[in-house]
């Protein structure tokens, strides 16, 4: 089997702790409006690196007013937000991108379980399990599983292993087959754009951000009709 033992260093930690602590201050900041910040990737895997971003979703639709006001309160400088579509079965999202490399996506539309199941596919944590410290297996963008160690983690290739790797995570082996066949092609032609994106700039009204995906965009506007945007 394609096994690798991988042992952190006193650094690797230290940086783990770090980005955790960064997470914490998004999280926190998140539950004084009502919401759940789910913490994912290689933060809440472990496998982190220098240059490792901290990326939070909140798993249920936003207010646009909402969004404004966790900007106004955020723990950390916003320097861009932008309204995106990725394809168009996907839900209409704002990403909040500040400081200290740390990222935040709002639904507006409802996510669909599939969006949903990406993160425990890739590896999510919940604010009680970050507050534990947990670390949690998932999928890198290697298409390596990453297994959590109390010295590090084991780490192998999930080809050939669709099955065992969805069972391990509680995911279909069909979504497991979506995400190797579309990170297999962004090795193969590149990485591929967003369906509908606005960038904006920090302070803008959120609102006016989605107007301006909607008349960019039929779906998106489709979308966005049902919560009268």
């Amino acid at each position: 089997m394609d096994l690798r033992e991988v042992r952190y260093t006193e650094e690797h930690w230290e940086l783990l702790r770090t980005l955790r602590d960064r997470a914490r201050k998004v999280v926190e900041t998140l539950s004084q409006f009502g919401l759940e910040g789910w913490v994912h990737g290689s933060v809440a895997r472990g496998d982190v690196r220098p240059g490792s971003d901290v990326d939070v979703f909140i798993p249920t639709p936003v207010s646009p007013h909402v969004v404004d006001a966790f900007m106004d309160a955020a723990p950390f400088e916003v320097v861009g937000v932008t309204a995106v579509l990725p394809t168009p079965r996907d839900c209409v999202r704002i990403k909040v991108a500040m400081e200290e490399d740390v990222e935040v996506t709002f639904p507006i539309t409802p996510p669909t379980d599939r969006e949903l199941e990406f993160f425990d596919f890739s590896g999510k944590l919940t604010p009680d399990s970050l507050e534990r410290d947990e670390r949690v297996p998932g999928v890198d963008k290697r298409l390596r599983m990453i297994e959590p160690k109390p010295w590090g983690h084991v780490e192998y290739s999930i080809l050939g292993r669709e099955g065992e790797v969805a069972t391990k995570l509680g995911v279909s082996t069909q979504l497991i087959h979506e995400r190797v066949r579309a990170l297999t092609r962004r090795d193969k032609v590149g990485v591929q754009g967003v369906h509908a994106k606005v960038e904006g700039r920090p302070g803008e009204p959120v609102i006016e951000l989605l107007r301006e995906l909607g008349r960019r965009n039929p779906k998106a506007a489709e979308k966005l009709s049902e919560l009268g945007v």
